[in-house]
């Protein structure tokens, strides 16, 4: 992988060919509404509903536009079309193409936060992504006591206060991402997934586990753009990774 802020392609790959692959897309959630229009034909049943039941519009929107180009990706790699993908879910949440939906041996995880989304695809590989806006409304002395190591807390308090956010943010993302990856989401003690040695490159991160079998995730920092902090985590050292841009004439 590669060190340093990413380059995103504006260009439609081909298949996921070697199970080291790992593509990432990166897209706007902020569509026309001849754009929403179509994404949201392509959703099932259960999905408009649970767009249906966010009190403010634009998160309305923002959820079908989510779902609906997650559903384009997945049908650019499986040859399918988007409406036909069916998903099933984990005890824990956790999206998963079912068993009979054509892609058995495709993975995915996607994650949204204001404007933007992250898709990451890859074959029989265990990841998972994360993105947040940056917010400087949050009480990151409470939230780094309760679910930050105190090697992380450490050095996060001895970041200049103008630049803790960001790192706040880049350190939260990482961990997000090791969780999302390892399928336990917050049932797992973040306190325990220390990320604080992510350095460009992709780095491993162990977390214990029961009788004292540890597993061990590779994590890197992404940058989607300005304002916004996103890492990625992957089952599994030997990866290449490669992002996209998701404005291409080929999807709505």
């Amino acid at each position: 992988m590669a060190a340093n802020k990413q380059q995103w392609q504006q260009v439609l790959p081909g298949a996921l060919a070697h199970a080291e692959e790992v593509h990432v897309w990166c897209a706007s959630l902020d569509l026309s509404a001849h754009q929403r229009e179509n994404l949201l034909h392509t959703l099932s049943a259960d999905e408009v509903a649970r767009a249906g039941r966010f009190f403010f519009r634009k998160d309305q929107d923002r959820f079908i536009a989510a779902r609906g180009i997650l559903r384009n990706i997945l049908g650019h790699y499986l040859g399918e079309a988007p409406r036909s993908i069916r998903f099933a879910y984990s005890p824990h949440g956790k999206p998963v193409l079912e068993a009979n939906s054509g892609g058995d041996s495709l993975c995915f995880n996607l994650s949204h936060s204001d404007r933007f989304a992250l898709y990451a695809v890859a074959l029989n590989r265990n990841m998972g992504v994360d993105i947040e806006h940056i917010r400087y409304d949050v009480a990151v002395e409470q939230i780094t006591r309760r679910f930050f190591s105190p090697g992380e807390a450490s050095l996060l308090g001895g970041i200049p206060e103008k630049e803790r956010y960001e790192v706040f943010f880049q350190y939260w993302t990482r961990k997000e991402s090791v969780l999302k990856a390892k399928g336990e989401g917050l049932s797992f003690p973040m306190e325990q997934c220390d990320v604080s040695c992510i350095h460009g490159e992709l780095s491993a991160v162990t977390l214990p586990g029961k009788n004292g079998e540890a597993s061990c995730w590779y994590v890197q920092d992404l940058f989607p753009g300005k304002g916004y902090a996103a890492a990625i985590a992957v089952e599994g050292g030997d990866c290449k990774l490669s992002c996209f841009l998701y404005n291409l004439p080929k999807f709505p």
